[in-house]
């Protein structure tokens, strides 16, 4: 059983399209709580609530109706993150990701958009996104229909249609054109009961004045019904018809004609009826209909619309809304008023709803109020300056309402026209209604993608404030767009200038000395700091979360241009936390000061320290603060740089996922891809299998492609390269054929990208066998030595790779520089194990076997391997549990036990095709045709 929407868009709803097909998602809650079994509703919220994790809010700021479906999800929802900014793109994703849950082979949805010419770009950019969701994995089947005669060549409906093409989604399109004369004799010869041949001079016709237009067909002939020109004859016992009079008739071609003939006959009261809700599109709601009750001049419009669907112009939808059986009807009815009159039609229409609601709530019709006073504004209000300024605050609430919704195109709109109707010196004459309105023009032109346009209204912002307090706001936006547009200095330079503006004192320059005092001083002050401790503490004052917030960019723009000053920024919100209290951008302090703990520390301690107080700050994130917006960053530095010390590299895995998918959520896309970077990193050392692991990489690299990061297009490039060669060395998964995967010279080169090509060469090389490569590679990665302030993961697997490399080496060359490698890094592996035998006892053990095996010793080598390998299997490192037994199939191989050695690469190859690796089952299939 599936579900079936549907919408039709109308030309007197045009500037919100975006908003209506967001409502269409939304109504399909209410349709899956409808259709769908108590134990299936359980099982879709589960699925719902681990897709969205930790920005569930996000999900229930754009659909509301998503609580229906069940109370645990209003629970999930209870505390709302108001702090979330979407964007056309954050929308899209959402969307996508509630679709591949909602939505199944055995539970399709079908959306059809009926009058597509009314829709706009960005309406259609959410249409895009969910058909075109590279995954694949949402079952949505969608028809739209749209008049060819009434859309441009530039309309954004070829571009929609364009992009699916181009994506291979599957289509269809169909001309709907005229009925030929064949048919339409067949369908007047049905309608009359008559032989085709008796009433085919009344069809000829009707063709000929309406081109063989079905609704128009129809209309015709009621038309000569009404006219007494068709009627039924009970003495012949059919129908008869004058052809003389018919084809006289003179008609325009066009149903309109016929239909505004038809209402002009009709009672005034009824034709007024007709009118006002031709002016609200091709649906009035009951709640205009009650308001305008309320005034006399529309006292009786309820009995005026049932006469209007007496005469089968409209029906009633539900028991309230009144709604035109065709949009024809509705243009037809819209032309009783002149054209010279309509704006001003809609103008005392809007007025009329504006003085009758001033001063209540009018949040259920704040669109239709303010639409009509809009129609008519640019003529009527230009006479009477005092009423510019009611509009505008009308025209604000209703761009709040529309950002509510998350439809900051519509939003946009109402904000423009908003700041339009203020005076020409607004600045000086309405000073606190400038600057809150010029914010939220800002903020909805960023999300509407305008960038140039915020940053200059950021700019007058600044210009024109007249206190420091007033510009934070536009000095937190500004950052944020910097930020995003990868001005990471000029943001960095904003705050240090805004902060030194506060009173903060910021050095240029730190030297080693000094960061450590700093780093030590830190650790004294958050010591005895509990999780406890953290989601007590008092809440800091709003004024002074405002220095987080700028310390906060500073410190995320450092990590990577500025190393050396990151320790100091981030013990400084760290310190300002523990003085004045806690705020939302305090758990991003305590998670990078857990990161700077773990780089500029090796002690078990130090490590335990670290891990603990980033845990407790996401504890405190997600229990006090339901902050979605920070969840990207902080899932980011815990995940990515301190909790591969102490959790699970499985765990840290899919939680760098969900960073990414908040990311995209809220649209933070920038920290979003860091997010995926590090999935795919740590995803590939922890295991996973590789094939899955691909596919993951090329959804990642398509939406870089489609948002145009460079920066993560190379990473992951590098990433897939490594992927496809452990597969299958590249011969069916390669990626050049597909120019999105394949890094140009015109691409972005990250300072330590190359780095991460060293990092993945000496990977590769590793496992394919190449151990002089691997060599080569791990001494240029380590000369190179630019671990920017933090311990990573990759030099973690680095120093395991090279240990387990230099036994093979030693087979070449035993000198005594390669000798004390292995043991350099037991002794390192043994540390990180200290502090999680999860992820490093395996290696440990496999490292001490390898060591035995060197020495001869064969009993203790024995016992090592078989510690790897169960240790590994405990862990679920498939890769590395096939690595020992592949490692101690060849020590049974040098001592002589074939068997055993038999037995082993057999496991080891069992353990590699689990993992997806071709590469490594050949590799191991030809060892055992030698035994």
């Amino acid at each position: 059983e599936g579900y079936v929407l549907t919408h039709k868009f109308d030309q007197m709803s045009k500037e919100r399209p975006l908003l209506e097909v967001i409502s269409v998602f939304n109504d399909l809650c209410l349709l899956i709580k409808e259709k769908r079994s108590k134990e299936a509703l359980t099982a879709m919220v589960k699925d719902l609530i681990e897709v969205f994790g930790t920005d569930f809010s996000v999900l229930a700021q754009l659909l509301p109706n998503i609580e229906a479906i069940s109370p645990q999800l209003d629970q999930a929802n209870c505390q709302k993150d108001n702090g979330n900014q979407m964007n056309l793109r954050s929308v899209c994703f959402t969307l996508q990701r509630f679709m591949r849950v909602v939505s199944s082979s055995s539970h399709p949805v079908m959306l059809f958009l009926d009058d597509l010419q009314w829709c706009d770009k960005a309406a259609l950019t959410v249409i895009q996104g969910i058909l075109c969701d590279v995954t694949g994995s949402s079952c949505l089947f969608f028809v739209g229909s749209y008049r060819s005669n009434e859309v441009q060549s530039d309309h954004a409906l070829f571009s929609l249609i364009d992009s699916l093409r181009f994506s291979d989604v599957p289509t269809t399109k169909l001309s709907l054109e005229g009925l030929n004369p064949t048919d339409l004799n067949a369908m007047v010869s049905d309608a009359m009961c008559m032989f085709p041949r008796i009433c085919e001079p009344l069809s000829d016709i009707v063709f000929q004045k309406t081109k063989g237009n079905p609704f128009f067909v129809l209309e015709f002939l009621r038309s000569l019904v009404d006219g007494g020109l068709l009627e039924y004859s009970v003495r012949k016992r059919r129908w008869v018809w004058d052809e003389d009079c018919i084809s006289s008739m003179d008609i325009t071609g066009n149903v309109l004609c016929l239909l505004s003939s038809k209402m002009s006959g009709l009672f005034e009261n009824t034709q007024l009826a007709l009118k006002v809700a031709a002016c609200f599109g091709i649906k009035i709601k009951e709640s205009v209909i009650r308001y305008l009750s309320a005034c006399p001049e529309y006292s009786n419009i309820r009995s005026w619309l049932d006469d209007v669907i007496s005469e089968g112009f409209m029906i009633k939808v539900g028991n309230s809304d009144f709604k035109f059986v065709h949009d024809k009807v509705q243009e037809a009815a819209y032309s009783l008023i002149p054209d010279d009159e309509k704006k001003n039609y809609h103008y005392k229409l809007g007025m009329l709803l504006y003085s009758i609601t001033k001063g209540n709530d009018v949040d259920d019709i704040i669109f239709p109020i303010a639409d009509q006073i809009n129609h008519g504004i640019d003529d009527l209000s230009k006479q009477n300056p005092g009423l510019w300024l009611d509009l505008a605050i009308l025209n604000e609430m209703a761009g709040s309402k529309a950002v509510d919704c998350s439809d900051y195109v519509t939003a946009h709109s109402y904000f423009s026209l908003s700041l339009k109707l203020l005076p020409t010196d607004y600045w000086k004459s309405h000073y606190v209604q400038s600057l809150r309105l010029c914010f939220l023009l800002a903020k909805s032109a960023y999300a509407c993608g305008y960038v140039e346009k915020a940053q200059t209204i950021l700019q007058e912002i600044l210009g024109e404030c007249c206190c420091l307090e007033d510009k934070l706001p536009a000095y937190s936006l500004l950052v944020t767009i910097l930020n995003a547009r990868e001005e990471g200095v000029h943001a960095y330079t904003t705050c240090e200038e805004v902060l030194s503006q506060l009173g903060e004192t910021i050095p240029k320059l730190l030297e080693p000395k000094e960061t450590a005092n700093v780093i030590l001083s830190t650790s004294k002050l958050i010591q005895n700091t509990t999780d406890t401790d953290l989601l007590e503490m008092k809440e800091m004052d709003e004024n002074l979360s405002i220095y987080l917030k700028f310390y906060s960019v500073m410190a995320t723009v450092a990590f990577f241009a500025k190393p050396k000053m990151f320790p100091f920024l981030v013990c400084r919100m760290v310190e300002l936390t523990m003085k004045h209290g806690i705020c939302k951008y305090s758990v991003m302090g305590f998670v990078m000061y857990a990161a700077v703990l773990c780089g500029k520390s090796s002690t078990s301690k130090d490590i335990k320290f670290a891990s603990y107080i980033g845990k407790a700050a996401i504890t405190c994130l997600k229990k006090r603060f339901q902050a979605a917006v920070q969840v990207p960053k902080v899932y980011f530095s815990y995940y990515g740089y301190v909790a591969f010390h102490t959790e699970p590299l499985q765990l840290c895995a899919q939680m760098l996922r969900q960073g990414f998918d908040a990311g995209m959520s809220i649209g933070e896309s920038g920290t979003a891809f860091f997010n995926s970077i590090h999935h795919i990193k740590t995803a590939l050392i922890a295991g996973e299998n590789l094939p899955t692991l691909l596919d993951r990489a090329d959804y990642y690299l398509d939406l870089a492609d489609q948002y145009k990061n460079e920066l993560t297009k190379t990473y992951l490039c590098i990433f897939r390269e490594t992927i496809s060669t452990l597969i299958d060395k590249g011969e069916t998964t390669s990626s050049k054929n597909n120019p999105k995967y394949t890094i140009t010279e015109n691409s972005i080169k990250p300072a330590n990208s190359s780095e991460a090509k060293q990092f993945h060469r000496a990977f590769q090389a590793f496992w394919l066998g190449h151990s002089e490569r691997c060599h080569h590679f791990i001494g240029r990665m380590l000369e190179m030595n630019s671990v920017a302030g933090t311990s990573r993961l990759s030099d973690v697997v680095i120093t395991f790779l090279h240990g387990l490399n230099c036994f093979q080496m030693l087979k070449k060359q035993n000198t005594s520089k390669l000798r004390l490698i292995p043991q350099d890094a037991i002794n390192a592996l043994k540390t990180f194990n200290s502090n999680s035998q999860w992820n490093f006892r395996n290696k440990v053990h496999l490292l001490e076997a390898e060591l035995f095996s060197f020495r001869g010793k064969h009993e203790e080598a024995k016992a090592s391997y078989a510690a790897a390998i169960s240790s590994a299997q405990c862990s679920r490192f498939i890769h590395e549990q096939g690595l020992a037994c592949e490692l101690a199939g060849f020590h049974y191989k040098k001592m002589g036990d074939h068997e055993g050695a038999r037995g082993l690469f057999s496991q080891a190859r069992q353990c590699y095709s689990e993992w997806g690796s071709q590469t490594k089952m050949d590799s191991i299939a030809r060892e055992l045709e030698t035994l």
